[in-house]
C-alpha cells in the first residue's frame, strides 16, 4: 500500500512525499523550490534532442515540463509506477503539452511494448533515458527492469549495428519468417542446397508485437542477414509497424505471394515500402500491386522439391505404392468450410451477390479479373458503401465459392471412371454418386509422393484465385515421373511445351475423352510424363525459384 503526502513548498507550490518500497519515505521534489530544481536538472541533462526521450518517474511533473520546454521537437514518454501519483500531478503539477505521453501503472512488459511501438513508428531512431532518481529509488523494483531492458534493446549503438552493407559476399544470409506456412520448408531447403545460410525466425500469427520486434532485432544484430524472406506476407502487421522497422534500418525484404495479394495486402497499404520486393506466383496481380505503390513487383511461379517428389521404385516401396494404386486421383479441398466461414463474414444481405458472381467466375472461360465487373450495377452501388476490408471479404467469398463450384463441376466429369478423391469430409455432401471413392486428406510430405507415383492419371482443377498461374501439383506430379491432366491456365505456355510435355483440358466436356485416351494408351501417357519430368528438373525446382529470387534481390539492393 502506497501513501502520498503533498507538501506545500516555500515557493508556494507543492512537493510530494511518498512511502516507497520497504516503507522508506522519499521526497520526490525540492521542498523549497521544485521548479528551480527542475530547471537545474533539465539544464544539466546532456541530450541532442534526437529520437525519443523516455522519462522514468513523473512525480508532480516539474522536470517533465522543463524537459519539454528545452527540447520542443522531441516526443517525451513518461513512465510512472503509480496511477495515483499521475492523478496528483494532473491536479497539482504544471500543465504538460501534448507531446508528452504518460503511462502510469503499466507492467514493465507493457511499458516496453508501448515504447518499442512508438520508437518504431518514428523509424527506430535513437532512444534516450532520463531517470528522476528520487522516484526510481522509491520504486526500485519497478523501474530497474525497465531501465535494464531499455539499455539492452534500444540504444544508439543498437541503431548503428542494425544498419550495415548487404550482398557483399557470393553467398547470402537470409532470415526466413516462419509462420508454419507450407513453403517455408521448401525455400529453406533450396537456399541451403544453393550454399546460402538461413536463419528461421518463428512468428506466431497472433503473437505480441514487442516479442516479434525483439526477435527480429536479435536476429539482425547477431546473424546480419542480407535480406528477409516471407511467404504471403505472413508475420507482417496491418499497421505497418514491421515494414517501418525494416524501412528505417534499410533492410531489404522479399515477400513471395502464392495466394491472392489483393486479399492479403491490399487493405493494408501501410505495408508499402521501397525496401520491399514482391514476387507473385500469378502475373495477373502485378498491376494491382504496382498501383498500390510497390516499386518492385516480379513474377515467380511455384515449383517442386525434387528430393521429395521423385520416382519411387516398386521394390523398395511396394507396400505403400500398392496402397495408393488407382486409375485416377484428385487431391483437393471441397472448399465447403472456407465458403461457410467467408459467407458468415460478408453477411446474408450479400449472399445472392456472392452466389451470382461465383457462378460467373466458376464457369466463364476468362477468369475473374475485376470481380465487380460481373456484378449488376444496382448491386455495385451497394458494394461501394462497404469498407475496403469488407470488399476484400466479399471478393474472398466469391473466389472460394467459385472454386467449390468449379472443382465440383470438373470432378463430376470423371464419374464413369475409377476415381479416388483425397480431401476433407465435405466431399460426401457434394458427391452423392457412389462411383467416387473418398479418402481423408494426405500429408503433403509423407504421403503425397506415394500417391503421385502409384496413380495412372492425376487430375487437377486449379483454384479460381489463380487467374493465370498454376499450383504446385503441376510440378510435383511430373517430378515423380507421373502423368497429370490439368486445366488450361495461361502460365502453362511459358512453363511447358503444352500438348507435348503436359496435357490440358480447356473445358470440362473434353475431360472424359482425354481420360479415356490416356488410360488406353499407357505408352503415350508415360512419354508425356517423361518429357514433363525432364523440363521440371531442368527449370522448375525450388532451387531455380530461389536462385532467381536471390539474383533479383542482389540486382536491386547491392
Amino acid at each position: 500500500m502506497h501513501h502520498f503526502t503533498l507538501i506545500e513548498t516555500r515557493a508556494g507550490n507543492y512537493s510530494l512525499k511518498v512511502n516507497g518500497e520497504n516503507g522508506c519515505e522519499k521526497t520526490i521534489h525540492s521542498i523549497y523550490d521544485p521548479e528551480a530544481e527542475a530547471a537545474k536538472i533539465a539544464g544539466a541533462f546532456a541530450f541532442d534532442g534526437k529520437g525519443l526521450l523516455v522519462v522514468l518517474g513523473l512525480g508532480l511533473g516539474y522536470h517533465v515540463a522543463q524537459l519539454a520546454a528545452k527540447f520542443p521537437e522531441t516526443e517525451i514518454i513518461v513512465i510512472e509506477a503509480s496511477p495515483e501519483i499521475h492523478e496528483l500531478a494532473k491536479e497539482h503539477g504544471p500543465e504538460l503539452n501534448n507531446r508528452v505521453v504518460i503511462f502510469a501503472g503499466l507492467t514493465p512488459a507493457d511499458v516496453l511494448r508501448e515504447v518499442t511501438e512508438r520508437q518504431m513508428k518514428r523509424g527506430l531512431g535513437p532512444l534516450t533515458q532520463f531517470a528522476l532518481s528520487s522516484a526510481v529509488s522509491a520504486y526500485e523494483s519497478y523501474y530497474r527492469p525497465i531501465i535494464e531492458s531499455l539499455n539492452r534493446t534500444v540504444s544508439i549503438k543498437l541503431w548503428e549495428r542494425l544498419r550495415y552493407s548487404k550482398f557483399q559476399l557470393q553467398k547470402q544470409k537470409v532470415v526466413m519468417i516462419d509462420t508454419g506456412y507450407f513453403l517455408v520448408r521448401e525455400a529453406e531447403k533450396a537456399l541451403e542446397s544453393l550454399g546460402h545460410e538461413v536463419l528461421r525466425v518463428t512468428v506466431e500469427t497472433k503473437g505480441n508485437g514487442d516479442t516479434i520486434v525483439s526477435n527480429f532485432i536479435d536476429a539482425i544484430v547477431n546473424f546480419k542477414p542480407d535480406f528477409l524472406l516471407t511467404m504471403n506476407h505472413l508475420g507482417f502487421d496491418e499497421d505497418g509497424v514491421l515494414t517501418e522497422l525494416f524501412r528505417s534500418i534499410e533492410m531489404p525484404v522479399a515477400s513471395w505471394f502464392v495466394d491472392s495479394p489483393n486479399l492479403i495486402v491490399q487493405p493494408f497499404d501501410k505495408n508499402v515500402s521501397p525496401w520491399m520486393s514482391l514476387f507473385l506466383w500469378d502475373k495477373s496481380y502485378m498491376k494491382d500491386m504496382e498501383a498500390m505503390g510497390f516499386d518492385s513487383v516480379g513474377y515467380l511461379p511455384l515449383g517442386t522439391d525434387e528430393s521429395l517428389f521423385k520416382p519411387l521404385t516398386a521394390v523398395k516401396h511396394k507396400k505403400k505404392l500398392d496402397k495408393y494404386s488407382c486409375d485416377i486421383s484428385f487431391v483437393g479441398n471441397s472448399m465447403v468450410r472456407p465458403v461457410k466461414e467467408w459467407m458468415e463474414k460478408v453477411g446474408p444481405d450479400f449472399h445472392p451477390i456472392v452466389e451470382e458472381a461465383a457462378e460467373h467466375v466458376a464457369h466463364s472461360a476468362t477468369l475473374q479479373g475485376d470481380i465487380m465487373k460481373v456484378i449488376h450495377e444496382a448491386e455495385r452501388e451497394k458494394i461501394a458503401l462497404l469498407s475496403r476490408k469488407e470488399k476484400m471479404d466479399l471478393e474472398a467469398a466469391v473466389l472460394w465459392r467459385a472454386t467449390l463450384l468449379y472443382r465440383l463441376s470438373r470432378v463430376q466429369m470423371l464419374r464413369e471412371f475409377n476415381v479416388s478423391i483425397y480431401g476433407d469430409n465435405s466431399w460426401k455432401e457434394l458427391l452423392r454418386e457412389r462411383v467416387f471413392q473418398l479418402f481423408p486428406p494426405l500429408n503433403y510430405y509423407k504421403e503425397l509422393p506415394f500417391l503421385y507415383n502409384s496413380c495412372r492419371i492425376n487430375f487437377n482443377a486449379t483454384s479460381r484465385q489463380m487467374s493465370e498461374a498454376v499450383n504446385q501439383r503441376v510440378f510435383d506430379v511430373p517430378a515423380c515421373g507421373s502423368f497429370i491432366l490439368t486445366d488450361h491456365q495461361e502460365a502453362l505456355y511459358g512453363l511447358f511445351d503444352v500438348g507435348k510435355e503436359i496435357i490440358i483440358y480447356k473445358n470440362r466436356d473434353e475431360i472424359p475423352d482425354l481420360v479415356r485416351f490416356y488410360m488406353k494408351h499407357p505408352d503415350d501417357r508415360q512419354a508425356v510424363a517423361r518429357r514433363c519430368r525432364d523440363r521440371v528438373i531442368k527449370e522448375h525446382t525450388y532451387k531455380h525459384r530461389l536462385s532467381s529470387l536471390i539474383e533479383s534481390m542482389k540486382k536491386r539492393f547491392k
